[in-house]
Parts: C-alpha cells; sequence; structure tokens
C-alpha cells in the first residue's frame, strides 16, 4: 500500500522541535517549575478564545469522581454513555462526537483511527485540572478539534506540599448492582513522587445485556529537575467487559466486548532562556477490543499507536507578543477481521502569534496537516480581543480545519456491537468553518457572564445514515450549517451559595433535505445550584438540565425523534476527620423524578438511580 511522506519542510522542524528546547503552552517566565495548569491558567486570562476550567480543590471539594463527572458540570458541555467503548461528548450543543479531541498534557489520546476513547481510563487521582476549548479552538493544541477541544492537566505531586494526603481510598455502590472503588498511594522514588493508582467499578444495568464491568492500574511518576526542568512518565492499563443490547427493534442479547488498552505517555518540559518554554510528549499505546456479535462469531481489532508531540512559546519580557509553535509525528496499525490491515501517519506543523497592544489582544495560528490517504490540509484560527474595562471583555474569532474520516468511519465502528454499525472507505474529509463574536464579564471569582453568538459551516459532512438492514452507515452531506447562541451564568454569595446556568439556543440546516442536523436539538439548558453550611461543611448540590426534541436520521423522521425532556439530580457531601484522616461521605441521586427519555434511538435512560459512599485521604 502506497504511503505518502510527510512533506519535507515539515519532516525538517519536526526532527528541530524534539531537540531539548521544544515547549510548553504560555506562561509567564520566571525561575520557577513550569506546569501545564499554570501555563493553560494564564492562557485562559489573556486570550479570546472561549475556555472553561476545572481544577483540584473543585473536584475534591465536589466529589467528582471521574473525568466525565467533571465535564458535566462545564457550561455547554454535554457527556452520554456510548452503547459500547467510549463516550458521546457534545460541545456548544453539537450533535456529533467525532470532532471533539481529547487530549492529556497536549498529547492526543482520541487521535487513533477506530476515534472512541473511554475517559473512565485516566485515574481520577492524578488528574490536576480539565480544560474546554470552544470552537474555533487554537492551532497550536493539534490538528482536528472542529467541535472543540478538552485538555487533561496531570498533577504535579512533586512539587506539592509534604501535608498534602498521599493516600486516598474510595468504596461505594448503588443502584442496578453498582460497586466501585479506587484507591492511590504516593511516596519517593528516583528523585520525584511516584504514585500508584487502581480501579474497579461493575454495573449491572436497567435493561438486558447492558451491565459493564471495567478496572485499571496506573502508575504516575514525576521529577523536578534544575533550572525548572520537568520529567513525568505516566503508565496505565485499562480494561473493560460490557454488554452490548442493542436498540429496542434489534436487541443483541448475546452481544459482548472485551477491551483492554496499555498507554505510556512521557514528557519533559522547562525554561528556555528567560524568553520561553518547551515541551516533548513520546507516547504510545497499545489497545485489542473483541466484539462478539449476537450471531456467535468473534471479530477483533487490534490498534498500535506511537507518536511524539512537542512545543514551543517565545515570550516578550512585558508580555507584549508571544508565539508558539507545535508539531506533531504520529503512526497508527490497525487490523481488523472484517477491514483488514491499516495504517496511517500524521505529521502536524502549527503555528500561533499573539499581540497586545494596549487592551487589545490579536491572534493569528496556522496548520498544515498531511495524513497518509488524504494528502495535506490546511487550518488556521485568529481573533481580537478588548479589554472594554477591567472586568469586560469582548472578543471575536474564526477559525478553520479539517477532520480526516477515522477507521471506525471508513471501516468498522468499535463502539456498539458489529450488529449494529458498519464504515464507509469512500467517505470524504470534513471542511469546517467556525466562527464566533461574544462578550464576558467578571468579578473576580464572584461573578460570571458570558453571552456568546456562533455559527459552524461544513462541507462533507459526515453523518450516519440506518438503512433497511437497521445498520447505521456513515455518509457525507455535501452541505451543513449550525447556528445561535449561548448564554452562562455564575455567581457566588458570601452566604455560602453558588449558582450557575447555561442556555444554548441554535438552528440546524442539512442542505441535502433541508432538515435539522441529527442529534442536534434547539434548545439545550442546565442550572446548578450548590450550598455550603458552614459549621457542619455539609455540601448540597441539585442541578435542572432541559434538551428539547433531537432526530437520530437526516432525514428527520417521525418514528427516528427523540422527545424533549427534563432531568434533575442530587447531591449530598459530607466532610468529617478520623484521627487526623479527611473522610468524605457522598450521597448521589440521578433522575430525581424517574423521567423517561433516551439518549440514542432505542435506547431508554435507566431512570431513577442513587449511589453512595466514602471516601477517605490521609
Amino acid at each position: 500500500m502506497f504511503i505518502p511522506k510527510p512533506l519535507p519542510w515539515m519532516t525538517l522542524a519536526l526532527a528541530a522541535l524534539c531537540l531539548p528546547g521544544a515547549a510548553e503552552e504560555p506562561q509567564t517566565m520566571a525561575p520557577v517549575v513550569v506546569t501545564a495548569d499554570k501555563v493553560l491558567a494564564e492562557y485562559v486570562q489573556n486570550h479570546p478564545q472561549d475556555v472553561k476550567q476545572v481544577g483540584r480543590a473543585e473536584i475534591l471539594q465536589r466529589n467528582l469522581p471521574n473525568v466525565e463527572e467533571i465535564l458535566k458540570t462545564m457550561p455547554g458541555v454535554d457527556v452520554q454513555p456510548s452503547p459500547g467503548t467510549g463516550t458521546r461528548i457534545s460541545i456548544r450543543g453539537s450533535g456529533k462526537t467525532g470532532g471533539v479531541m481529547i487530549l492529556l498534557n497536549g498529547r492526543p489520546l482520541n487521535s487513533n483511527m477506530y476515534g472512541n476513547q473511554d475517559l473512565s481510563a485516566i485515574p481520577i487521582d492524578i488528574v490536576e485540572s480539565v480544560t474546554v476549548f470552544k470552537p474555533p479552538v487554537p492551532v497550536w493544541l493539534g490538528p482536528g478539534g472542529s467541535d472543540g477541544v478538552i485538555n487533561i492537566v496531570t498533577r504535579d505531586t512533586a512539587s506539592e506540599k509534604k501535608s498534602q494526603p498521599r493516600s486516598n481510598l474510595k468504596l461505594g455502590g448503588g443502584s442496578y448492582g453498582l460497586m466501585e472503588g479506587s484507591g492511590s498511594h504516593s511516596f519517593s522514588a528516583g528523585g520525584g513522587k511516584l504514585m500508584l493508582t487502581a480501579t474497579g467499578n461493575h454495573r449491572d444495568g436497567k435493561r438486558q445485556n447492558s451491565d459493564r464491568t471495567d478496572g485499571s492500574m496506573g502508575a504516575f511518576w514525576n521529577r523536578n529537575g534544575e533550572g525548572g526542568r520537568k520529567y513525568e512518565v505516566n503508565a496505565r492499563y485499562f480494561t473493560s467487559e460490557a454488554g452490548s443490547s442493542g436498540p429496542a427493534d434489534k436487541l443483541t442479547p448475546d452481544a459482548r466486548q472485551r477491551y483492554h488498552k496499555g498507554s505510556v505517555d512521557t514528557r519533559i518540559s522547562g525554561m528556555l532562556g528567560d524568553k520561553g518554554t518547551y515541551g516533548l510528549n513520546v507516547y504510545g499505546d497499545t489497545t485489542t477490543l473483541k466484539d462478539r456479535s449476537e450471531a456467535g462469531p468473534v471479530y477483533t481489532l487490534d490498534d498500535r499507536k506511537g507518536g511524539l508531540k512537542s512545543e514551543l512559546t517565545l515570550t516578550e519580557p512585558q508580555g507584549t507578543w508571544e508565539a508558539r509553535i507545535s508539531g506533531l509525528l504520529e503512526r497508527d496499525n490497525m487490523e481488523h477481521t472484517l477491514a483488514g490491515e491499516h495504517g496511517r501517519t500524521t505529521a502536524m506543523l502549527g503555528g500561533q502569534y499573539d499581540q497586545r497592544i494596549g487592551n487589545w489582544t490579536a491572534t493569528l495560528g496556522l496548520k498544515g496537516i498531511q495524513t497518509t490517504g488524504f494528502g495535506f490540509n490546511p487550518g488556521m484560527t485568529g481573533g481580537i480581543g478588548w479589554g472594554l474595562t477591567e472586568h469586560l471583555f469582548l472578543r471575536g474569532r474564526s477559525g478553520y480545519t479539517v477532520n480526516v474520516p477515522s477507521f471506525e468511519q471508513l471501516y468498522q465502528s468499535s463502539h456498539g456491537s458489529v450488529d449494529q454499525i458498519r464504515g464507509n472507505p469512500d467517505l470524504k474529509e470534513e471542511k469546517i468553518w467556525s466562527h464566533e463574536l461574544g462578550f464576558e464579564y467578571r468579578q473576580g471569582k464572584a461573578l460570571f457572564f458570558q453571552f456568546s453568538l456562533f455559527r459552524t459551516d461544513t462541507r462533507d459532512l459526515i453523518s450516519a445514515v440506518r438503512g433497511a438492514d437497521l445498520i447505521y452507515r456513515p455518509m457525507n452531506l455535501e452541505k451543513a450549517m449550525r447556528q445561535g447562541v449561548e448564554i452562562s451564568w455564575k455567581e457566588s454569595w458570601e452566604a455560602g451559595w453558588q449558582g450557575e446556568a447555561n442556555l444554548i439556543l441554535q438552528k440546524s440546516e442539512n442542505s441535502d433535505t433541508g432538515d435539522n442536523l441529527p442529534y442536534t436539538p434547539k434548545v439545550k439548558a442546565k442550572t446548578t445550584v450548590q450550598y455550603s453550611l458552614k459549621r457542619a461543611k455539609t455540601r448540597l448540590e441539585s442541578s435542572l438540565r432541559y434538551e428539547g426534541k433531537r432526530f437520530t436520521s437526516r432525514e428527520n423522521l417521525p418514528a427516528q425523534e427523540l422527545h424533549g425532556y427534563t432531568c434533575m439530580d442530587l447531591s449530598i457531601t459530607q466532610p468529617f476527620r478520623i484521627n487526623k484522616k479527611l473522610f468524605d461521605w457522598y450521597l448521589k441521586v440521578n433522575n430525581l423524578f424517574n423521567t423517561s427519555f433516551e439518549s440514542h434511538q432505542g435506547y431508554p435512560d435507566d431512570g431513577f438511580r442513587v449511589n453512595t459512599g466514602i471516601q477517605a485521604r490521609w
């Protein structure tokens, strides 16, 4: 099979970037240890991109058990489980999960050709923060990301105070046979800190053959070197076995999936003189998926991925300009029982320049991507931000990106049973223009208000179509449009109350039929209220979410309409101490009023469910 080579200028640039001196995201120059979390915090504050972040303190305070639950707390982000491996993530009302890029310390997790990423594979105990970039996203984040980017940053345990808890143990249980447990312990090793983690979960599910059992083990080590240099090694193993029940009109009570994934990430980062930072990630994944169909045959998918990503940031000492260069070189080899062997090489080089003049910030970024089988594709993003007052910030942004079809879209899906989905090897890449215009008002951490107008135009949008055999197959739509408004609000009061809300009103259109895009509601809304009792330190939280009707097909057939619904969740967390050990007792109730709705056609929600448990830290 002919494999096009990366362009020569890309190869030379990537080689140069891989030398010690290559890149971290922007941060203020100072003789301190470089951490990705500090870097992102400054980027969020100083640039016109629409960025939301949840840090370690909030993760602990709200007792968020995994990355999926963290994302659910963020405005404009929706997370739904897939019928199999992986997770469906919607950012700003988009019904298209495939355009969301997921990063770990800047390296792509879901760039494998099969596309899916089970976020349960990331132990919550190693997570320092989760950041969401809404489209159009900065080019230095990497290829893709037309519908947004999620960057997970790991903890800098080597720099944490000795008084910080070193061990964590969590045990819980609940509805439908739920059993969950996790633990971690950190200690000094190799001149740095080593954290060992383990998790285990089981849930039977309400429907027949919807049970799932998963577990993980991990080792996370980091060390601070001389001159602000930082070293990190992160090794993880994740496994799961789940039933694939199928939709109500095509049940598969005997279909099963078994999934194994091992990953290793290494990273070196630090200061480059007094004007820059650098970072280099070298990583690898090995994945095996066994899919037993309802008829009995077992289909196997094997994936082996290796790559490197490097970043370089130069900053003028006074902070008037910044330049970022990022490069990526990645190889992915796949073998599937039905589709055979396939390989893909991806090379990317991107650069972004930011200029500040008084209260104005202008940014322009360009990137080029060479992909096996799809040739060279460009990308860009540009924007202007204006600090009108100390609290009011205006911004406008535009971006262009290309999504190359994944292996599962071209050949065979890995989420859901082989009985339900097939691929289409004739797919074209998607070409997406994204625009945003809005403002935000802040008063420290007490008040936040944001208003944004957005629009996305896509050529050759990839969308699934269900045939007469009740099997979904992807196909390209000639043109598609989605536009709307997003409003977010968050406020805290001294009495211990905190409230937040997010509203998305949008219109979408498939030019082929004139109908709405699949899984794209006209209205999405969510409100959350938190209250902390000062003396008892009890933390109460309630959320109410609404989603309008959606269609699962491009034809918007009445038989494939998902009705709108309103759903409420509650949680209570009570911290206490025993012998200097910190404990949290938690109680969570999902779908309090047992609302009946479907997240996918033929896949009803389990309804009312509850879980409770204890978490200890010492």
